[in-house]
């Protein structure tokens, strides 16, 4: 499997938390952006005609239905419209024909999530919306700076549901005024409306955000380390108590409606990045894995977007052992077989080395006789430590 992110980095306004690469205006430049994807692709033609197996794609065709999972991320994407998503989805159908088989996801802004839009995502080949809810509290949409309301959440989720779409909410944590029986209130009302899956983030404050200079104002206040354990704590509660697996650090599910694009970070799959910043990640048989990254900011990549920012071949114990951390997050657990086959460079002994402390310590555990390494119940809160132990 090999998934396709598109990067849109457009925004009606800047959230003070945010340090995403976007745009902020309302009405985005469709046309160039579309420009300068199909220039990029263009300019990557003969890497990407070799990533598929061949240069009989020749440099006009890039299609191949092994990108089973399509992502539509940002950015609003949804601040494009129904017009806009419908000029994305042809450019996409043409240069990548099946592309989003397995998976279709679209990011939205609950405030655009009406019946003519999701009209819009299921004629473009979407499945899924990702839907920036952040909390259902007024509160909370005030202190994280979103403009729509409560009722526009419940109401852009009952919406994607009726239109026939997998829903996945977003909620943020442990901002300043949470309580644990907003948490679960949010929880409550999410489920409600039709969200068949959540993912959970603790607010996180980066320096170059307006946050901090609103702090100085004394407009806002820094999170609380403690405080957001405990409301991460709060929501795990709430969600596995309404039937949701907790399956990935930060994501939770009803059954099968895991986020199929997501777990390809997690489990060493190809992605293909376009658009500005967007990464990209090739294994290679050895384990060897080639990482890209584009150019951050819409005018920057406008002006040569098929040149990347950065590019690096990890060596095949490298990629392993960055690969034994990204593979921990999917709380289930690690195959090791499979571990295995994807980095060959390693053996068992080595992740049994690499692993002792944290076994020791109890952060992880080995189950299934052997054949699953995995973070040990209750230590998800500990995955960042783990990482860092495990990448030193």
């Amino acid at each position: 499997m090999r998934g396709i992110y598109i990067h849109v980095p457009f925004c009606a306004r800047a959230c003070p938390y945010c340090d995403f690469d976007f745009q902020v205006g309302r009405a985005p430049d469709t046309e160039a952006f579309l420009a300068g994807l199909a220039r990029e692709a263009s300019g990557r033609a003969a890497e990407l005609a070799d990533w598929t197996g061949g240069e009989e794609h020749g440099a006009q065709d890039m299609s191949d239905a092994t990108w089973s999972t399509v992502y539509l991320g940002g950015g609003t994407p949804s601040l494009l419209g129904p017009a806009g998503l419908a000029s994305l989805g042809e450019w996409l159908a043409r240069r990548f024909p099946g592309a989003g088989a397995s998976e279709f996801t679209v990011e939205v802004n609950p405030e655009h999530g009406d019946a003519a839009l999701y009209a819009a995502v299921r004629a473009i080949g979407g499945t899924r919306v990702s839907l920036g809810t952040q909390s259902t509290e007024a509160e909370g949409l005030r202190t994280l700076g979103r403009v729509h309301s409560p009722a526009e959440a419940l109401a852009s989720i009952a919406a994607a549901a009726a239109a026939g779409l997998r829903v996945s909410a977003d909620l943020i944590v442990g901002w300043p005024g949470q309580t644990d029986a907003g948490v679960r209130a949010d929880v409550a009302r999410l489920t409600a409306a039709g969200a068949e899956h959540v993912s959970v983030y603790a607010l996180t404050i980066e320096a170059d955000t307006p946050w901090p200079t609103l702090v100085r104002r004394g407009k806002r206040r820094l999170p609380d380390s403690d405080h957001q354990a405990d409301m991460l704590a709060a929501a795990e509660q709430a969600l596995t108590a309404a039937g949701l697996l907790h399956y990935e650090v930060a994501s939770y599910a009803r059954a099968g409606a895991e986020a199929r694009h997501n777990l390809l970070y997690w489990t060493w799959q190809d992605y293909l990045g376009l658009g500005p910043s967007a990464h990209s990640a090739r294994y290679f048989a050895d384990g060897s894995v080639l990482r890209r990254g584009n150019v951050r900011g819409l005018p920057t990549w406008l002006k040569d977007p098929s040149t990347p920012a950065e590019a690096e071949r990890l060596t095949p114990e490298a990629a392993a052992t960055e690969g034994l951390w990204t593979g921990l997050r999917d709380l289930r657990g690690l195959d090791v077989a499979a571990y295995l086959r994807r980095f060959p460079a390693v053996t068992r002994a080595w992740i049994e080395q690499r692993t002792r402390r944290q076994v020791a310590r109890g952060n992880l555990e080995w189950i299934e006789e052997g054949r699953i390494l995995r973070i040990a119940p209750g230590r998800w809160y500990w995955h960042d430590a783990v990482a860092a132990d495990l990448l030193a």
